[in-house]
Protein backbone atom coordinates (compact mmCIF):
# COMPACT_ATOMS: atom_id res chain seq x y z
CA UNK A 1 0.00 0.00 0.00
CA UNK A 2 1.22 3.81 -0.78
CA UNK A 3 0.94 6.36 1.49
CA UNK A 4 -0.01 10.24 1.12
CA UNK A 5 2.36 13.33 2.75
CA UNK A 6 1.47 14.78 5.47
CA UNK A 7 2.13 14.14 9.18
CA UNK A 8 -1.04 14.60 10.94
CA UNK A 9 -3.33 13.40 8.07
CA UNK A 10 -2.40 10.02 6.48
CA UNK A 11 -3.84 7.66 4.19
CA UNK A 12 -3.35 4.47 3.09
CA UNK A 13 -4.77 2.97 -0.29
CA UNK A 14 -4.55 0.02 -2.99
CA UNK A 15 -6.96 -0.75 -5.30
CA UNK A 16 -8.93 -4.08 -5.56
CA UNK A 17 -6.65 -6.55 -7.11
CA UNK A 18 -9.97 -8.02 -9.26
CA UNK A 19 -10.47 -5.98 -12.13
CA UNK A 20 -14.51 -6.06 -12.59
CA UNK A 21 -14.06 -4.90 -9.01
CA UNK A 22 -11.73 -2.05 -9.36
CA UNK A 23 -13.62 -0.88 -12.13
CA UNK A 24 -16.58 -0.64 -10.15
CA UNK A 25 -14.54 1.81 -7.99
CA UNK A 26 -13.64 -1.14 -4.84
CA UNK A 27 -10.56 -0.48 -3.11
CA UNK A 28 -9.02 -0.90 0.20
CA UNK A 29 -7.43 1.53 2.51
CA UNK A 30 -7.10 3.67 5.83
CA UNK A 31 -7.19 7.26 7.33
CA UNK A 32 -4.67 7.91 9.92
CA UNK A 33 -5.11 10.98 11.97
CA UNK A 34 -2.21 12.39 14.14
CA UNK A 35 -0.89 8.78 13.62
CA UNK A 36 -3.71 6.79 15.01
CA UNK A 37 -5.79 4.74 12.77
CA UNK A 38 -9.05 6.68 12.30
CA UNK A 39 -11.17 5.14 9.38
CA UNK A 40 -10.70 1.29 9.70
CA UNK A 41 -12.76 -2.02 10.01
CA UNK A 42 -12.40 -4.79 12.90
CA UNK A 43 -11.33 -2.60 16.17
CA UNK A 44 -8.64 -0.23 17.37
CA UNK A 45 -6.45 -3.35 18.54
CA UNK A 46 -6.92 -4.69 15.43
CA UNK A 47 -7.65 -2.04 12.20
CA UNK A 48 -7.86 -3.41 9.38
CA UNK A 49 -8.47 -1.35 6.22
CA UNK A 50 -11.89 -0.10 5.01
CA UNK A 51 -12.97 -2.20 2.07
CA UNK A 52 -15.04 -0.35 0.42
CA UNK A 53 -16.34 1.55 -2.91
CA UNK A 54 -13.54 4.02 -2.75
CA UNK A 55 -14.75 6.07 -5.76
CA UNK A 56 -17.49 7.39 -2.76
CA UNK A 57 -14.03 9.56 -1.44
CA UNK A 58 -13.07 10.34 -4.95
CA UNK A 59 -16.57 11.74 -6.08
CA UNK A 60 -16.62 14.15 -2.92
CA UNK A 61 -13.61 15.38 -2.85
CA UNK A 62 -13.60 15.84 -6.84
CA UNK A 63 -17.18 18.22 -6.17
CA UNK A 64 -15.75 19.83 -2.85
CA UNK A 65 -12.38 20.72 -3.41
CA UNK A 66 -13.23 24.46 -4.12
CA UNK A 67 -14.88 24.45 -0.91
CA UNK A 68 -11.84 22.63 0.64
CA UNK A 69 -9.51 24.42 -0.70
CA UNK A 70 -10.95 28.20 -0.72
CA UNK A 71 -13.49 28.56 1.96
CA UNK A 72 -12.55 29.83 4.65
CA UNK A 73 -15.72 31.39 6.10
CA UNK A 74 -18.82 29.95 8.00
CA UNK A 75 -22.41 30.47 6.47
CA UNK A 76 -23.56 32.97 8.80
CA UNK A 77 -21.75 34.89 10.77
CA UNK A 78 -23.50 34.15 14.23
CA UNK A 79 -21.68 30.69 14.08
CA UNK A 80 -18.15 32.71 15.16
CA UNK A 81 -19.31 31.72 18.81
CA UNK A 82 -18.46 28.38 17.74
CA UNK A 83 -14.67 27.81 18.87
CA UNK A 84 -14.29 25.17 16.46
CA UNK A 85 -16.13 24.09 13.24
CA UNK A 86 -16.88 20.79 15.51
CA UNK A 87 -19.08 22.97 17.61
CA UNK A 88 -21.33 24.09 15.05
CA UNK A 89 -24.36 22.02 15.98
CA UNK A 90 -24.42 22.87 19.40
CA UNK A 91 -24.56 26.98 18.77
CA UNK A 92 -26.95 26.39 16.26
CA UNK A 93 -29.09 24.44 18.10
CA UNK A 94 -28.68 27.23 21.19
CA UNK A 95 -29.77 29.56 18.23
CA UNK A 96 -32.83 27.81 17.63
CA UNK A 97 -33.74 27.64 20.71
CA UNK A 98 -33.95 31.33 21.13
CA UNK A 99 -35.53 31.79 17.76
CA UNK A 100 -38.11 29.84 16.72
CA UNK A 101 -38.56 26.96 15.01
CA UNK A 102 -39.29 29.57 11.49
CA UNK A 103 -35.30 30.59 11.98
CA UNK A 104 -34.50 27.32 12.09
CA UNK A 105 -36.12 26.07 8.89
CA UNK A 106 -34.49 28.69 7.09
CA UNK A 107 -30.91 28.50 8.24
CA UNK A 108 -31.09 24.70 8.68
CA UNK A 109 -30.60 23.89 5.48
CA UNK A 110 -27.44 26.04 4.67
CA UNK A 111 -25.47 24.30 7.36
CA UNK A 112 -26.47 21.00 6.46
CA UNK A 113 -24.85 21.90 3.11
CA UNK A 114 -21.67 23.53 4.69
CA UNK A 115 -21.66 20.70 6.53
CA UNK A 116 -21.53 17.91 3.86
CA UNK A 117 -18.96 20.58 2.21
CA UNK A 118 -16.60 20.53 4.72
CA UNK A 119 -17.29 16.85 6.70
CA UNK A 120 -14.62 14.33 4.70
CA UNK A 121 -17.08 11.40 6.52
CA UNK A 122 -19.95 12.30 3.86
CA UNK A 123 -18.58 10.74 0.66
CA UNK A 124 -19.35 7.65 1.84
CA UNK A 125 -22.61 5.67 0.65
CA UNK A 126 -23.77 3.44 3.07
CA UNK A 127 -21.05 3.29 5.28
CA UNK A 128 -21.19 5.20 8.29
CA UNK A 129 -17.31 6.11 9.33
CA UNK A 130 -16.73 8.57 12.15
CA UNK A 131 -16.98 12.51 10.97
CA UNK A 132 -13.90 14.24 10.22
CA UNK A 133 -14.52 18.06 9.72
CA UNK A 134 -12.13 20.48 7.56
CA UNK A 135 -12.14 24.18 7.35
CA UNK A 136 -9.03 26.05 5.76
CA UNK A 137 -7.84 29.21 8.13
CA UNK A 138 -5.14 30.74 6.24
CA UNK A 139 -1.94 28.57 6.35
CA UNK A 140 -3.94 26.18 8.62
CA UNK A 141 -6.59 23.68 8.87
CA UNK A 142 -8.80 22.90 11.25
CA UNK A 143 -9.59 19.22 11.28
CA UNK A 144 -12.20 18.08 13.98
CA UNK A 145 -12.87 14.47 14.45
CA UNK A 146 -16.08 13.01 16.12
CA UNK A 147 -15.99 12.79 19.46
CA UNK A 148 -12.36 14.22 19.62
CA UNK A 149 -10.44 17.03 20.63
CA UNK A 150 -9.80 19.06 17.40
CA UNK A 151 -6.77 19.15 15.98
CA UNK A 152 -5.26 22.35 14.15
CA UNK A 153 -2.85 21.13 11.00
CA UNK A 154 -0.22 22.53 8.22
CA UNK A 155 -3.13 23.37 5.40
CA UNK A 156 -0.08 22.71 3.16
CA UNK A 157 0.62 19.33 4.44
CA UNK A 158 -3.35 18.15 4.54
CA UNK A 159 -4.08 19.59 1.50
CA UNK A 160 -1.00 17.41 0.12
CA UNK A 161 -2.58 14.37 1.60
CA UNK A 162 -6.21 14.96 0.10
CA UNK A 163 -4.64 15.67 -3.23
CA UNK A 164 -2.22 12.57 -3.58
CA UNK A 165 -4.79 10.13 -2.78
CA UNK A 166 -6.87 11.89 -5.21
CA UNK A 167 -4.67 11.38 -7.67
CA UNK A 168 -3.78 7.81 -6.58
CA UNK A 169 -7.78 6.79 -6.86
CA UNK A 170 -8.02 8.28 -10.34
CA UNK A 171 -5.08 7.04 -11.48
CA UNK A 172 -6.60 3.24 -9.84
CA UNK A 173 -9.98 4.10 -11.92
CA UNK A 174 -8.72 5.19 -15.12
CA UNK A 175 -9.50 2.06 -17.36
CA UNK A 176 -12.82 1.66 -15.38
CA UNK A 177 -15.67 1.21 -17.88
CA UNK A 178 -18.26 1.88 -15.26
CA UNK A 179 -20.41 5.09 -16.00
CA UNK A 180 -20.32 6.50 -12.53
CA UNK A 181 -16.31 5.60 -11.72
CA UNK A 182 -15.72 7.07 -15.06
CA UNK A 183 -17.62 10.28 -14.41
CA UNK A 184 -15.29 10.80 -10.83
CA UNK A 185 -12.72 10.45 -12.19
CA UNK A 186 -13.76 13.26 -15.12
CA UNK A 187 -14.68 15.57 -12.38
CA UNK A 188 -11.48 14.84 -10.50
CA UNK A 189 -9.76 15.67 -13.21
CA UNK A 190 -11.35 19.21 -14.42
CA UNK A 191 -11.61 19.71 -10.25
CA UNK A 192 -9.32 22.81 -10.90
CA UNK A 193 -11.50 24.35 -14.05
CA UNK A 194 -14.68 24.40 -11.64
CA UNK A 195 -12.12 25.70 -8.91
CA UNK A 196 -11.30 28.81 -10.94
CA UNK A 197 -14.58 29.37 -11.93
CA UNK A 198 -16.03 29.71 -8.43
CA UNK A 199 -13.10 30.80 -6.46
CA UNK A 200 -14.13 34.52 -5.79
CA UNK A 201 -17.35 33.23 -4.39
CA UNK A 202 -16.30 30.50 -2.11
CA UNK A 203 -13.11 32.65 -0.98
CA UNK A 204 -15.39 35.66 0.06
CA UNK A 205 -18.24 33.76 1.08
CA UNK A 206 -19.85 36.67 -1.40
CA UNK A 207 -22.77 36.26 -3.94
CA UNK A 208 -22.30 37.00 -7.57
CA UNK A 209 -24.27 40.12 -7.61
CA UNK A 210 -22.56 41.52 -4.40
CA UNK A 211 -19.28 40.79 -6.31
CA UNK A 212 -20.61 42.27 -9.66
CA UNK A 213 -21.65 45.72 -7.18
CA UNK A 214 -18.23 45.47 -5.55
CA UNK A 215 -15.95 45.12 -8.54
CA UNK A 216 -18.09 48.07 -10.30
CA UNK A 217 -17.59 46.31 -13.78
CA UNK A 218 -14.01 45.13 -13.70
CA UNK A 219 -12.74 41.47 -13.95
CA UNK A 220 -12.78 39.60 -11.07
CA UNK A 221 -9.39 38.35 -11.19
CA UNK A 222 -7.40 41.54 -11.76
CA UNK A 223 -9.88 43.59 -9.55
CA UNK A 224 -8.82 41.15 -6.43
CA UNK A 225 -5.42 40.93 -7.91
CA UNK A 226 -5.26 36.95 -7.99
CA UNK A 227 -1.91 35.79 -8.96
CA UNK A 228 -1.97 34.59 -12.81
CA UNK A 229 0.77 32.19 -11.21
CA UNK A 230 -2.09 30.28 -9.09
CA UNK A 231 -2.27 26.36 -9.25
CA UNK A 232 -5.79 25.85 -9.52
CA UNK A 233 -5.73 21.94 -9.85
CA UNK A 234 -3.17 21.46 -6.72
CA UNK A 235 -5.01 24.25 -4.70
CA UNK A 236 -2.29 26.62 -4.67
CA UNK A 237 -3.79 30.29 -4.98
CA UNK A 238 -2.48 33.66 -3.52
CA UNK A 239 -4.96 35.14 -2.45
CA UNK A 240 -3.85 38.60 -1.20
CA UNK A 241 -4.73 41.17 1.51
CA UNK A 242 -8.16 42.42 -0.94
CA UNK A 243 -9.99 38.83 -0.85
CA UNK A 244 -8.79 38.23 3.42
CA UNK A 245 -10.65 41.83 4.13
CA UNK A 246 -13.74 40.58 2.08
CA UNK A 247 -14.21 37.55 3.40
CA UNK A 248 -13.90 38.62 6.78
CA UNK A 249 -16.27 41.23 6.50
CA UNK A 250 -18.72 39.13 4.43
CA UNK A 251 -22.20 38.95 6.50
CA UNK A 252 -21.12 41.72 8.89
CA UNK A 253 -20.88 44.27 6.18
CA UNK A 254 -23.29 45.28 3.06
CA UNK A 255 -21.71 45.34 -0.46
CA UNK A 256 -21.07 49.06 -0.11
CA UNK A 257 -19.12 48.48 3.36
CA UNK A 258 -17.20 46.14 1.65
CA UNK A 259 -15.99 48.00 -1.14
CA UNK A 260 -15.39 50.53 1.15
CA UNK A 261 -12.91 48.07 2.99
CA UNK A 262 -11.33 46.77 0.35
CA UNK A 263 -10.56 50.30 -1.30
CA UNK A 264 -8.46 51.49 2.24
CA UNK A 265 -7.00 47.98 1.84
CA UNK A 266 -6.01 48.68 -1.84
CA UNK A 267 -4.18 52.16 -1.12
CA UNK A 268 -2.33 50.80 1.85
CA UNK A 269 1.85 51.10 0.91
CA UNK A 270 4.22 48.00 1.00
CA UNK A 271 6.97 49.08 4.11
CA UNK A 272 9.81 47.24 5.03
CA UNK A 273 9.88 45.74 8.74
CA UNK A 274 12.98 44.07 9.40
CA UNK A 275 12.61 44.32 13.27
CA UNK A 276 9.38 43.30 13.25
CA UNK A 277 10.08 40.73 11.10
CA UNK A 278 13.15 39.30 13.51
CA UNK A 279 10.94 39.44 16.16
CA UNK A 280 8.03 37.49 14.09
CA UNK A 281 10.37 34.59 13.58
CA UNK A 282 12.04 34.54 16.84
CA UNK A 283 7.73 34.22 18.64
CA UNK A 284 6.69 31.82 16.16
CA UNK A 285 9.19 29.87 17.20
CA UNK A 286 8.62 30.54 20.97
CA UNK A 287 5.14 29.64 20.60
CA UNK A 288 5.66 26.72 18.71
CA UNK A 289 8.06 25.11 21.64
CA UNK A 290 5.50 26.00 24.38
CA UNK A 291 2.32 23.48 22.19
CA UNK A 292 0.23 25.65 24.26
CA UNK A 293 -3.28 23.61 24.38
CA UNK A 294 -5.39 26.49 24.71
CA UNK A 295 -5.60 29.99 22.54
CA UNK A 296 -5.70 31.78 26.26
CA UNK A 297 -2.59 29.84 26.95
CA UNK A 298 -0.51 30.78 23.23
CA UNK A 299 -1.63 34.06 23.59
CA UNK A 300 0.22 34.40 26.99
CA UNK A 301 3.00 33.08 26.23
CA UNK A 302 3.66 35.35 22.99
CA UNK A 303 2.69 38.17 25.10
CA UNK A 304 5.49 37.26 27.68
CA UNK A 305 8.21 36.89 25.01
CA UNK A 306 7.22 40.03 23.69
CA UNK A 307 7.74 42.30 26.70
CA UNK A 308 10.99 40.38 27.42
CA UNK A 309 11.96 40.74 24.19
CA UNK A 310 10.99 44.60 23.52
CA UNK A 311 9.65 46.01 26.81
CA UNK A 312 10.46 47.68 29.38
CA UNK A 313 9.69 45.87 32.54
CA UNK A 314 10.25 48.17 35.19
CA UNK A 315 7.50 50.52 33.70
CA UNK A 316 3.75 49.73 34.37
CA UNK A 317 2.63 51.71 31.32
CA UNK A 318 2.99 49.85 27.72
CA UNK A 319 3.04 52.52 25.42
CA UNK A 320 1.53 50.44 22.66
CA UNK A 321 1.47 52.84 19.90
CA UNK A 322 5.43 53.93 20.57
CA UNK A 323 6.03 49.69 20.41
CA UNK A 324 4.44 49.76 16.84
CA UNK A 325 5.90 52.78 15.37
CA UNK A 326 9.67 51.23 16.78
CA UNK A 327 8.83 47.85 14.37
CA UNK A 328 7.72 50.12 11.66
CA UNK A 329 4.48 49.20 12.13
CA UNK A 330 2.15 52.01 10.20
CA UNK A 331 -0.75 53.28 11.84
CA UNK A 332 -3.20 55.05 10.14
CA UNK A 333 -7.14 56.69 10.75
CA UNK A 334 -9.87 55.78 8.37
CA UNK A 335 -13.55 56.00 8.21
CA UNK A 336 -15.13 53.11 7.28
CA UNK A 337 -18.39 54.54 7.82
CA UNK A 338 -19.49 51.75 10.03
CA UNK A 339 -19.18 50.94 14.50
CA UNK A 340 -19.17 47.21 13.43
CA UNK A 341 -15.31 47.39 12.75
CA UNK A 342 -12.56 48.28 15.22
CA UNK A 343 -9.64 48.19 13.08
CA UNK A 344 -7.89 45.95 10.35
CA UNK A 345 -4.21 44.91 10.39
CA UNK A 346 -3.02 44.47 7.07
CA UNK A 347 0.08 42.44 5.66
CA UNK A 348 1.92 40.62 2.49
CA UNK A 349 1.78 43.29 -0.28
CA UNK A 350 0.89 46.17 1.65
CA UNK A 351 1.63 47.48 5.00
CA UNK A 352 2.03 45.87 8.23
CA UNK A 353 -0.12 48.50 8.50
CA UNK A 354 -2.89 48.79 11.56
CA UNK A 355 -5.85 50.50 10.54
CA UNK A 356 -8.00 52.51 12.99
CA UNK A 357 -11.73 52.89 12.35
CA UNK A 358 -12.57 56.98 13.45
CA UNK A 359 -16.51 55.11 13.34
CA UNK A 360 -15.92 52.33 15.61
CA UNK A 361 -17.67 52.02 18.99
CA UNK A 362 -15.72 53.89 22.23
CA UNK A 363 -13.84 55.63 19.78
CA UNK A 364 -13.04 58.45 22.54
CA UNK A 365 -11.93 55.28 25.10
CA UNK A 366 -8.36 55.45 25.26
CA UNK A 367 -8.35 52.28 27.04
CA UNK A 368 -10.42 50.50 24.64
CA UNK A 369 -7.57 51.75 21.85
CA UNK A 370 -4.83 50.26 23.68
CA UNK A 371 -6.89 46.71 23.93
CA UNK A 372 -7.29 47.05 20.33
CA UNK A 373 -3.83 48.18 19.22
CA UNK A 374 -2.53 45.52 21.34
CA UNK A 375 -4.97 42.89 19.78
CA UNK A 376 -3.67 43.94 16.67
CA UNK A 377 -0.16 43.65 17.61
CA UNK A 378 -0.57 39.65 17.92
CA UNK A 379 -1.65 39.48 14.90
CA UNK A 380 0.90 40.73 13.29
CA UNK A 381 3.72 39.21 15.68
CA UNK A 382 2.49 35.58 15.20
CA UNK A 383 -0.11 35.51 12.11
CA UNK A 384 1.27 36.61 9.24
CA UNK A 385 3.88 33.24 8.95
CA UNK A 386 1.04 30.35 10.17
CA UNK A 387 -2.13 31.91 10.80
CA UNK A 388 -4.31 34.16 8.91
CA UNK A 389 -3.79 35.10 5.47
CA UNK A 390 -2.87 39.12 4.81
CA UNK A 391 -5.58 40.57 6.49
CA UNK A 392 -7.59 40.83 9.93
CA UNK A 393 -10.81 42.66 10.96
CA UNK A 394 -11.33 43.31 14.63
CA UNK A 395 -15.30 42.52 14.40
CA UNK A 396 -15.03 40.65 11.40
CA UNK A 397 -15.49 36.91 10.37
CA UNK A 398 -12.22 35.78 12.32
CA UNK A 399 -11.41 32.27 13.81
CA UNK A 400 -12.52 32.01 17.00
CA UNK A 401 -8.98 30.29 18.22
CA UNK A 402 -6.81 33.18 16.94
CA UNK A 403 -9.74 35.44 18.05
CA UNK A 404 -8.95 34.29 21.80
CA UNK A 405 -5.43 34.44 21.31
CA UNK A 406 -5.15 37.69 20.53
CA UNK A 407 -7.21 38.90 23.61
CA UNK A 408 -5.22 36.96 25.69
CA UNK A 409 -2.68 38.29 24.65
CA UNK A 410 -3.51 42.17 24.35
CA UNK A 411 -4.68 41.94 28.23
CA UNK A 412 -1.37 40.14 29.50
CA UNK A 413 0.62 42.37 27.35
CA UNK A 414 -1.13 45.78 29.11
CA UNK A 415 -1.32 44.37 32.80
CA UNK A 416 0.44 40.88 33.28
CA UNK A 417 -0.99 38.59 35.69
CA UNK A 418 2.47 38.44 37.27
CA UNK A 419 1.67 42.22 37.95
CA UNK A 420 -1.77 41.58 39.37
CA UNK A 421 -0.34 39.07 41.80
CA UNK A 422 2.81 41.63 42.51
CA UNK A 423 0.19 44.50 43.31
CA UNK A 424 -2.38 42.17 45.45
CA UNK A 425 0.41 41.04 47.63
CA UNK A 426 1.07 44.72 48.38
CA UNK A 427 -2.49 45.78 49.14
CA UNK A 428 -3.79 46.99 52.44
CA UNK A 429 -6.72 48.40 50.71
CA UNK A 430 -10.85 47.48 49.52
CA UNK A 431 -11.15 45.89 46.63
CA UNK A 432 -13.29 48.35 44.19
CA UNK A 433 -10.02 50.81 44.76
CA UNK A 434 -7.54 48.11 44.01
CA UNK A 435 -9.47 47.71 40.63
CA UNK A 436 -9.67 51.13 39.95
CA UNK A 437 -5.50 51.48 41.02
CA UNK A 438 -5.03 48.42 38.26
CA UNK A 439 -7.57 50.37 35.99
CA UNK A 440 -5.38 53.62 36.27
CA UNK A 441 -1.56 52.54 36.64
CA UNK A 442 -1.64 50.35 33.49
CA UNK A 443 -4.32 52.19 31.47
CA UNK A 444 -6.96 49.33 31.06
CA UNK A 445 -10.45 49.01 31.52
CA UNK A 446 -11.69 47.25 34.81
CA UNK A 447 -13.38 44.60 32.77
CA UNK A 448 -9.75 43.50 31.58
CA UNK A 449 -8.55 43.72 34.66
CA UNK A 450 -11.40 41.53 35.63
CA UNK A 451 -10.42 39.09 33.22
CA UNK A 452 -6.71 39.18 34.14
CA UNK A 453 -7.66 38.65 38.15
CA UNK A 454 -9.86 35.93 37.24
CA UNK A 455 -7.10 34.29 35.36
CA UNK A 456 -4.37 34.13 38.14
CA UNK A 457 -4.31 32.88 41.75
CA UNK A 458 -5.83 36.76 43.09
CA UNK A 459 -9.11 35.00 42.50
CA UNK A 460 -9.17 32.40 45.00
CA UNK A 461 -7.94 35.39 47.42
CA UNK A 462 -10.85 37.18 46.50
CA UNK A 463 -13.78 37.78 49.40
CA UNK A 464 -17.02 36.32 47.94
CA UNK A 465 -18.24 39.42 47.21
CA UNK A 466 -15.57 40.71 45.49
CA UNK A 467 -15.47 37.18 43.41
CA UNK A 468 -18.83 37.68 42.22
CA UNK A 469 -18.55 41.22 41.20
CA UNK A 470 -15.51 40.00 39.22
CA UNK A 471 -17.81 37.38 37.26
CA UNK A 472 -20.78 39.71 36.96
CA UNK A 473 -19.11 42.14 34.95
CA UNK A 474 -16.83 39.40 32.87
CA UNK A 475 -20.47 38.19 31.92
CA UNK A 476 -21.59 41.84 31.16
CA UNK A 477 -18.26 42.42 29.24
CA UNK A 478 -19.18 38.97 27.25
CA UNK A 479 -22.89 40.19 26.16
CA UNK A 480 -21.95 43.40 25.24
CA UNK A 481 -18.95 42.45 23.03
CA UNK A 482 -19.65 38.90 21.80
CA UNK A 483 -16.31 38.29 22.86
CA UNK A 484 -15.29 36.02 25.64
CA UNK A 485 -12.05 37.32 27.19
CA UNK A 486 -11.10 35.01 29.44
CA UNK A 487 -10.12 31.37 29.80
CA UNK A 488 -11.23 30.98 33.48
CA UNK A 489 -14.80 31.82 32.82
CA UNK A 490 -15.61 28.55 31.51
CA UNK A 491 -15.22 26.53 34.62
CA UNK A 492 -16.22 29.18 36.71
CA UNK A 493 -19.71 30.05 35.08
Amino acid sequence: MSMSAGSVLRFEFAPDQDAERRSDGWGQGRLFLGGRPYWFFNSEADPQPVEWTWVDFLEHIAEFWGSLVSEQAYPFEWLRESPHPGELWKVAERRWARMGDATADREEPALLAFERRHNLAAAWKGLGLPALTWLRVGETVWLCPEGSEPIRASYSECRTAILSLGNELAAAYANSSNPRVASAVSAWHTRGEILQNNFLEWATGLTLDQLKQIQEGQVGSVYWEVAASSDWESGRVFEGELLAAARMTAGVLDAAQISRVVRIVRNLKKRRSDDLDVLTAAATAHVARKRARSAFAAGYDAANFLKRASVDAKKKFVDVSDLLSKLKVELVDVDLGTDKIDALAVWGGRGPCIALNSSRAFVNSDKRTRMTLAHELCHLLIDRKNGLPFCEVLGGQVDDFIEKRANAFAAELLLPRASVEHEWALWRGNFPNFLALLSQDYGVSKSVACAQICNCSVMAKLPHQAQNYVIRRLLAFEGRTNVTMVKAMEGVV
